[in-house]
């Protein structure tokens, strides 16, 4: 005979059967709430799911990904790009992505708010291998403003401004922002967002705060665009210094060839009168006054000679300078198309022929 299992035991499972029933129907109805919630965030929140699916299901150019490392972006910034399906657009193609009509600027980036793609112009030119990731920094960042509300850029004007005057009137952020304004009135406060945030190291403190979202180390881009910045800052100094020492070296020659056209004008005068005076029968009844009028007029031609050897010197000398304002001039053209803009030389100069002697 079998004996019977206590029956408490039987309704024990039994109810714990029902219990992990219940408790299963009250997590559907929980998941099933859940769902419903997340619908409805997803329905007021599509841009971020958006941004999100593209992150997902596309691949980031690992160029693009390497210009985000360079400037220091956080996982955020990486993704705002990637969101934006960053591109990299060879020069020759550019221009069907992004507009180049801004004189004496040379567009290499571009956010475009129709559809929210980011373009980069393809600088092949090494020694500027440091603007790409400043590039994609201030083009991420205008991606990052074009998702915030409102009144979050309500609320960053200010600082963007605050930041902006600190930076004085002599600052060369002053004519870029002109430009963009010139323009586009509208663009002044998200161009500045752009720049500040990828270019200028001190901000206020809240604004610090704000681009530490999309930055782990801003400092990175910077950096990197001080170095872009020195770069043709020490060029430009080098065509200016050039460029004005060409100016005051051509306005000696011009004085010294003036004084020297005057001064063998008049020797030339007195030879002719030299001349004649001593071909003239009792022109001369001294030979010591002869010698003396001669020699005079000797030492003042082989001086006038010594002149004209030395303003020689100083064409040859203003003509050796001015191939190297050329070849500057050439490197400076290089780098201009290299970023996209097409500039007149700082200064373009006719070389000088040596002065002959009369």
């Amino acid at each position: 005979m079998t004996p019977t299992p206590p029956a408490h035991r039987r309704r024990a499972r039994s109810r714990g059967g029902r219990g992990i029933l219940i408790g299963l129907a009250v997590l559907a109805i929980g998941a099933q709430g859940a769902v419903i919630a997340g619908a409805a965030w997803a329905a007021a929140n599509p841009r971020i799911v958006a941004d999100r699916v593209t992150v997902l299901t596309t691949d980031l150019d690992p160029v693009v990904a390497e210009y985000a490392v360079s400037a220091g972006m956080s996982e955020e910034g990486v993704d705002l790009l990637h969101a934006s399906l960053t591109a990299i657009v060879p020069g020759d193609d550019f221009d069907d992505y992004c507009s180049t009509d801004e004189p004496g600027i040379g567009v290499l980036g571009c956010y475009t708010l129709d559809d929210g793609r980011i373009y980069l112009y393809d600088v092949e030119n090494p020694d500027l291998a440091a603007l790409e990731p400043i590039v994609a920094a201030h083009e991420m960042l205008h991606a990052a403003w074009d998702r915030l509300t409102a009144d979050e850029q309500d609320a960053l004007a200010p600082l963007l401004e605050e930041a902006f005057a600190a930076l004085g009137p002599d600052h060369e952020l002053v004519e870029r922002i002109a430009a963009y304004e010139a323009q586009d009135p509208s663009s002044r406060i998200p161009e500045l967002y752009a720049i500040i945030g990828s270019e200028i190291a001190a901000v206020p403190a809240a604004l610090e705060v704000h681009y530490a979202r999309y930055f782990d180390d801003r400092a990175a881009s910077v950096a990197l665009s001080e170095r872009i910045t020195a770069l043709f800052a020490d060029l430009e100094a080098r065509l200016t210094a050039l460029s004005d020492e060409l100016e005051a070296l051509g306005a000696r020659i011009d004085a010294e060839q003036a004084a020297y056209d005057v001064d063998a004008a008049a020797l030339e005068a007195e030879i002719t009168a030299f001349n004649q005076r001593a071909a003239e029968p009792g022109g001369y009844t001294s030979q010591s006054v002869f010698l003396r009028d001669r020699d005079a007029l000797v030492a003042r031609q082989q001086d006038l000679n010594a002149r004209l050897q030395a303003t020689n010197a100083l064409v040859a000398e203003y003509n050796a300078l001015l191939e190297q304002l050329e070849a500057l001039n050439a490197e400076a053209d290089e780098l201009n198309r290299s970023i996209n803009v097409e500039l007149v030389p700082i200064e373009e100069r006719d070389a000088v022929d040596e002065p002959t002697g009369g």
